[in-house]
């Protein structure tokens, strides 16, 4: 019996060993979480990382039995960053930073009961002053080796060393000078002395500190606001001339329409030569085509009539493939007549517009409105690679060369990249048919789903809609520090005010 009693010691005691550790790891990775929330837009610096402090005061209290408990709460508090962040490979990341935050409270702990002591009392001025000298100096452990671990893996990139080092390491110095204190008043010995300690020095230090997280808060929001005024007068920059623009193709496509309407009948070389303005100043326009309506009583005729000048000419559809063949029987036909540019373009030649269920309903818009019509998103069949595009369509009703269509083929990447300019660097940018619920042209990541700018447009009959975020450079170059400075200043002094009390 008094064997059984002896063997259940070591094994109570490490029962509350690892329960110790479970507690170090959860506390690392919740009080972790909280600290992101008092974050400096985009999200990831912190003025002030409770864990650095916890993960010390646990070596400095328990010994190197802590250090794995340290490194899991590390792993899974960075690993869930990383993993909502949409960074590849989120677990190698956390596991660098793991290592490196293990590393330092390894040090930090030892450093400090060498310097300090443990039991440590703590109320010399010799014991402060050794305490807030070395707790700066310690805390450049995990930010110089994470950072060269991330930079080495590929994470961080040359711009963002020099800032991402300051943050990670203010954000651990003031996470030790503060937190480390009050998780000595809850754990530490001598115990006696350090429980006296909770109402005349921890109170105040939480109550300190929590006034000055409130200003930030405040300060915060307000400095937000400013930041994201330039964000918000570009992006409706960009939506004003994104419409603007698609309506100056329009009126472009209206006055081409009215030589058509006219008494003269146009030829190839006509039709290439008023086209050809249009293809040098524009870009984005990569074809302009002509499509007669041919009802089916006409169609041979009309095949025939084409083909001294086009030999293999025959009004054509595409099948499931994608592939050109002769098209079926339909009471009207819309085929390509005149192309330009022609180089190229030959397969295109023929190709009946209405056989396509959304070139169809455009072809109808506009000939019921009399006005200019969009298509939903299609894959330009002229261009190699398909590129996602756009085209516009107006009605011709009547003239020397019969009724029909004219068409646009706009390339909606090149009219996208050309608007944006240099504003590229500094927004991500989603153009999203509306109606279709399909992207037309986008630099905004995919896993942004709530944009912090959205505005829309009507045009031709569609819909348009366009999201943008601020990118990193806009954010790095219109950052502001008075909301961390705030922070900072509220952190120290609340550690000072402990350290007085």
């Amino acid at each position: 019996m008094a064997m059984l009693g002896f063997g259940r010691v070591p094994s109570l005691m490490m029962h509350r060993r690892i329960a110790a550790g479970l507690a170090l790891a959860v506390a690392y990775a919740i009080s972790g979480g909280f600290g992101l929330l008092l974050a400096v837009p985009p999200g990831y610096a912190t003025a002030v990382f409770p864990p650095a402090g916890i993960a010390m005061a646990a070596m400095l209290i328990g010994g190197a039995e802590m250090l794995p408990w340290t490194f899991i709460g590390s792993l899974a508090l960075n690993f869930c960053i990383g993993y909502r962040a949409g960074v590849l490979n989120a677990a190698g990341a956390a596991a660098i930073i793991a290592a490196a935050s293990t590393i330092q409270s390894a040090i930090g702990g030892w450093s400090l009961r060498r310097l300090i002591g443990y039991p440590a009392p703590l109320d010399s001025g010799g014991d402060l002053a050794r305490f807030f000298i070395a707790s700066p100096a310690l805390c450049v452990i995990s930010a110089t080796l994470a950072l060269a671990g991330l930079v080495a893996a590929g994470y961080v990139h040359g711009a963002e060393i020099s800032q991402s080092w300051f943050t990670w390491w203010i954000g651990d110095t003031l996470g030790v000078l503060f937190f480390l204190p009050l998780v000595m008043v809850a754990f530490g010995e001598p115990r006696a002395l350090w429980r006296a300690r909770l109402r005349p020095v921890a109170v105040p230090m939480l109550m300190f500190f929590a006034l000055f997280v409130a200003i930030f808060i405040r300060v915060g929001t307000w400095e937000n606001e400013q930041t994201l005024l330039e964000f918000r007068l570009l992006s409706q920059q960009l939506v004003d001339k994104t419409n603007s623009q698609l309506g100056e193709y329009g009126t472009l496509l209206e006055q081409l329409g009215l030589s058509f309407a006219g008494s003269a009948s146009l030829s190839r070389r006509d039709f290439r030569d008023l086209s050809d303005d249009l293809l040098k100043r524009f870009p984005a326009v990569k074809t302009v085509m002509w499509a007669p309506r041919i009802d089916s009583s006409h169609r041979a005729g009309f095949e025939a009539a084409q083909r001294p000048s086009s030999p293999d000419f025959t009004i054509r559809e595409q099948d499931e493939l994608g592939h050109f063949r002769r098209a079926g029987a339909r009471p009207q036909f819309y085929p390509v007549t005149y192309l330009a540019p022609a180089d190229d373009k030959a397969a295109v030649l023929g190709f009946d517009l209405a056989a396509d269920p959304v070139r169809r309903a455009a072809i109808q818009q506009t000939v019921e409105s009399g006005h200019i019509a969009a298509t939903a998103p299609v894959g330009l069949v002229e261009q190699p690679g398909d590129p996602t595009g756009i085209l516009l369509t107006v009605t011709v009703p009547h003239g020397a060369n019969g009724a029909g269509i004219l068409v646009l083929a706009l390339r909606m990447d090149v009219l996208m990249d050309a608007l944006l300019g240099p504003t590229s660097q500094l927004l991500d940018v989603r153009l999203l048919d509306g109606g279709a619920k399909q992207p037309l042209f986008g630099t905004l990541p995919e896993t942004v789903t709530a944009a912090p700018y959205e505005n829309g447009f009507d045009f031709g009959g569609r819909h348009y809609v366009i999201a943008t975020a601020p990118t990193a450079a806009y954010t790095a170059e219109h950052r502001d520090w008075q909301s961390i400075a705030v922070l900072i200043a509220g952190v120290l002094s609340s550690s000072l005010l402990g350290a007085l009390l």
